[in-house]
């Protein structure tokens, strides 16, 4: 079994005028609404690298995937020495869909979570997490795998609504044209769906352990699949769930444990500051989330950017603490 596990981290600066224009330009050939506060960063990634490095022994390199894109402070943290040389590595989207360029630019998460099995060198299994989590408490491997057994963190679900309410929805698409928003628990379904499962093991955001070879050998056999799940520049409601894809395909293949959920310190609003910070000093939570910084006034912003500096002070780049 291996002592180490790589952990991904998907990233975009959704400040970047370039990119904004990029989206805007492909936006316009479709009836897709986005909401800027989904490109948005805040400089969560900072807090998420600083928490690997504060509570998780285990990690060996961190790949940050991002389309031309890098985070201004991030040589920061080698220059400082709280990493050793390239185990911060930058994958851009033309290194990820190697052999499969021609599907890019994407705007769409979901299609960039489905290659990331393709990233050259990536350990067996690795860890998964958007920029805006951190690990908040001390980290152990076996949290995640043992004995070739990958850990699941959710409760069992019925396919049978999603499946009837898929079906509608897509008449609607495909009689009155109405396209169909992307659900996060549809997509859910579908990832168990498309294995031969008839529910689906619910999970919710929290890191998440993949498993490389499967979702290879998956796409090698299901080649025609992986174009459709990878075409979509903007989430679709027809995209399954790659966590979910790896996940009840170890569990066809009696490699997971099942587990319950645990509670993480979520901050969705301003009116869950107070018991985040506190949160953040409860080791037996083991995660944390921050999402929609940019949309608190710059009081509520500054007390949790206050709250995460304290708490990981000693592996953050200096700049950072200068600014904030």
């Amino acid at each position: 079994m291996q002592q180490s596990l790589d952990i991904v981290i998907a990233w975009v600066d959704g400040q970047d005028v370039e990119l904004q224009q990029k989206r805007q330009s492909y936006l316009r050939d479709t009836d897709v609404k986005i909401e800027n506060t989904r490109y948005a960063s805040n400089n969560e990634i900072y807090y998420n690298i600083a928490s690997i490095l504060k509570y998780v022994p285990y990690a060996r390199h961190i790949y940050i995937v991002t389309d031309q894109q890098k985070p201004q402070w991030i040589d920061e943290f080698e220059q400082q020495g709280l990493v050793i040389k390239d185990q911060i590595r930058i994958i851009d989207h033309q290194v990820l869909f190697a052999g499969y360029q021609n599907y890019l630019p994407t705007f769409n998460s979901l299609s960039i979570e489905m290659m990331l099995w393709n990233i050259p060198d990536i350990s067996p299994y690795f860890l998964y997490l958007n920029d805006d989590f951190f690990f908040n408490s001390p980290s152990a491997l076996e949290d995640f795998i043992v004995n070739d057994q990958i850990k699941i963190y959710g409760h069992w679900s019925s396919s049978t609504a999603l499946k009837i309410k898929f079906k509608w929805r897509d008449w609607l698409n495909k009689t009155l044209n109405k396209t169909p928003k992307a659900k996060y628990t549809m997509a859910q379904m579908l990832s168990a769906d498309v294995v031969g499962l008839n529910r689906y093991f619910e999970i919710h955001h929290r890191p998440h352990v993949l498993v490389q070879s499967r979702l290879a050998a998956f796409f090698k056999a299901h080649p025609q699949l992986l174009i459709e799940q990878i075409s979509p520049r903007f989430r679709s409601f027809y995209q399954l769930l790659p966590v979910g894809l790896s996940n009840h395909l170890c569990i066809q293949n009696h490699k997971a444990i099942l587990l319950p959920d645990v509670d993480i310190a979520y901050l969705k609003n301003a009116d869950g500051i107070d018991n985040f910070n506190q949160a953040l000093q409860q080791t037996d939570i083991p995660y944390g989330c921050v999402q929609s910084l940019d949309q608190f006034t710059a009081d509520q912003r500054q007390q949790v950017i206050d709250a995460l500096n304290a708490k990981f002070k000693n592996y953050l780049p200096q700049s950072l603490l200068d600014q904030e």
